[in-house]
């Protein structure tokens, strides 16, 4: 963690709540746990940060569990999705190697169950308060006033500007 204490708009859901050890599959309603285990180490592998707890991977997950639910279309691709990988190799997906997984994965990137899944985990993970607060980024501010109010220029890793500039 930085330090940081990153905000979402209060308007906003709250982050969704996943239980730290195995029994967060029982939080799931349609996506059963063999295939929730496969699309997690689908989205390790596409988004790989060592410093992220599992919590926030798993709540991708139970986002893509509620979009399953929500859309018969969503579930048949993540369905197909999970066997296309399960299928690529002699080992299931979760099993493999990480170079393994990325082998696996690019050679699906093409297909639609495999755009569903990138650009779905994409939006879950990186819209997470918890991954902002990680990577120190502070999320909205409106409702705390705006950025210039509250040191707009506090960003410690960024080098100082030349003078006169």
């Amino acid at each position: 963690m930085t330090g940081i204490k990153a905000h979402k708009d209060p308007a906003m859901p709250p982050p969704l709540t996943v239980a730290e050890g195995p029994e967060w599959v029982e939080a799931l309603t349609l996506l059963a746990p063999d295939m929730a285990h496969t699309l997690l180490a689908a989205t390790r592998t596409l988004y790989p940060h060592d410093g992220l707890p599992e919590r926030v991977y798993r709540r991708v997950i139970l986002h893509f569990d509620r979009m399953a639910a929500m859309s018969p279309a969503a579930a048949q691709s993540l369905a197909e999705f999970v066997d296309r990988v399960d299928a690529a190799m002699p080992l299931p997906f979760r099993d493999l190697s990480e170079s393994y997984r990325v082998a696996v994965l690019t050679s699906l990137e093409e297909s639609a169950a495999f755009r569903l899944v990138q650009r779905s985990a994409v939006r879950f993970l990186y819209d997470d308060v918890e991954v902002w607060q990680a990577f120190g980024y502070e999320g909205a501010s409106v409702h705390l006033g705006g950025y210039a109010a509250r040191g707009f220029n506090d960003l410690d890793w960024l080098p100082e500007p030349p003078a006169g500039v």
